[in-house]
């Protein structure tokens, strides 16, 4: 079953909405994301890029323009007294729970965004662990031992380059791996081959805008708009549930099946959910319950590995250079230290010839750098946004839940929550949502 498939969701009856009184006013003033104000001016963070390859500075200053005209007084103050209404005037007491929480992250969202502003990496630190967690380490151990699988091979290379950078790998980086990481591998989960890839159609900015555009005509999703960015704010696609706007990179180009797991990975998932859970009886599902990241992750990938299959599951890149930078081997790391570990795995593991793939593993170290450091100055070891380890992590969870045959896999497209969290399923409980939600909506819709 798919729980993607479901067709048009906003033209049924309307349904009783249990938090009608709150939803509005806290879209107003929280459906923010962080990440979109951590974005820099590309011809900065260019010349940043070349100094800090060339060796010239050791580390690069990261800019974040978005947030000189941020009025965080005003919003957090907003939030506060959003809360103080929840919590003297709501007689529900889930609702009045489910929505202190979610208010408590937004509010921890805007200090961790100050403290960008402010170059405070201390205070980043502890606020973003606090709304996204730590890397697990058992699965930063079933990370690392796979990478050792890589490394091992590269440590007898005939090429002196490589073989120098698998020494380096296996110098630094094994001293902590421990003997536990075979509980999770892949092979034992009911989980599809990888379909082998033929000769494609590789599809256009363009084409991918008017497929996406499509897609939204035939769910009857209204509202959204589809943006190719040709100022290069961003350098993968991006969805800004604020302002229900989808950002296509103008230089995207895709293949034919790549094409179908963006789709179902970012509309069937991200967006769909996001409509699921406006249009159902707690529209707070919209925006997402308190830490929904890790379900929201997890569920993503998991739409897109059921199009082609997969040996891994996803989000290795992001979670090990998250793990890495906090120390999750007991050596936390700046910016300069979990690049050259990066750049040396990507190495060591290109097939293209070797001046193209040491080329391409520093161009694709520091993207990834970028985007596990912004918000941080970039020099304090340990401080990063751990945003990304949810992808990994909530993969995981939900090919757990899939093997276990899970009851709540039926539910997973009612709106943004996390299924692997037991507090999101008592407060899905406890105010009734249940999977015939989905169906008499869809039938709703259908007629």
């Amino acid at each position: 079953m798919n729980p993607f498939e479901n067709l048009p969701i906003n033209n049924g009856p309307k349904k009783e909405v249990l938090d009608e009184k709150w939803y509005s006013s806290f879209e107003k003033i929280g459906a923010f994301q962080d990440f979109e104000y951590l974005t820099g001016k590309k011809e900065h963070r260019e010349d940043q890029k070349q100094k800090f390859i060339s060796g010239e500075i050791e580390n690069p200053e990261l800019d974040y323009p978005e947030l000189e005209t941020f009025d965080f007084s005003s919003k957090e103050q907003s939030l506060l007294e959003l809360k103080r209404a929840v919590i003297t005037t709501e007689p529900n007491e889930t609702l009045n729970q489910l929505y202190r929480w979610k208010i408590n992250e937004k509010i921890a969202d805007l200090r961790m965004l100050q403290a960008t502003k402010n170059g405070n990496d201390k205070k980043f630190s502890r606020y973003s662990k606090f709304i996204y967690g730590e890397p697990d380490r058992e699965i930063f151990e079933y990370t690392i031992s796979q990478i050792k699988s890589v490394v091992d091979k590269q440590l007898f290379s005939e090429d002196a380059d490589i073989k120098n950078a698998a020494e380096r790998l296996n110098k630094n980086l094994f001293d902590a791996l421990a003997n536990n990481a075979n509980t999770i591998f892949p092979e034992n989960f009911d989980i599809p081959a990888t379909q082998n890839k033929k000769e494609e159609k590789e599809y256009s900015t363009e084409e991918i805008r008017a497929a996406f555009e499509n897609f939204l005509k035939e769910k009857a999703v209204d509202g959204w708009k589809v943006v190719v960015d040709i100022c290069g704010r961003f350098t993968s696609l991006n969805i800004s549930q604020d302002k229900k706007e989808i950002n296509i990179p103008s230089t995207r180009r895709l293949k034919e099946t790549a094409l179908q797991e963006l789709i179902a990975h970012e509309l069937g998932t991200h967006v769909m959910r996001r409509e699921k859970g406006e249009h159902s009886k707690l529209k707070l599902l919209g925006l997402g319950l308190d830490r929904y990241l890790k379900g929201e992750g997890g569920i993503s990938t998991y739409a897109e590995q059921k199009i082609s299959g997969f040996s891994d599951f996803s989000g290795l890149d992001g979670h090990l250079a998250i793990a890495l930078a906090t120390g999750s081997d007991g050596k936390k790391r700046n910016f300069r230290e979990v690049f050259e570990i990066l750049r040396d795995i990507y190495f060591i593991k290109s097939k293209k010839n070797k001046e193209e793939a040491w080329e391409s593993a520093e161009n694709s170290a520091w993207t990834r750098c970028v985007r596990t450091f912004r918000g941080t100055i970039c020099k304090t070891p340990g401080a990063c946004l751990t945003r990304d380890i949810v992808y990994r992590e909530g993969n995981i969870a939900v090919w757990n839940l899939v093997k276990e045959n899970s009851p709540e896999v039926r539910r997973f497209s009612v709106g943004k929550y996390d299924p692997s969290n037991p507090r999101h399923i008592w407060i899905l409980d406890q105010l009734g949502i249940t999977d015939e939600d989905l169906d008499s909506l869809d039938k709703a819709s259908k007629k």
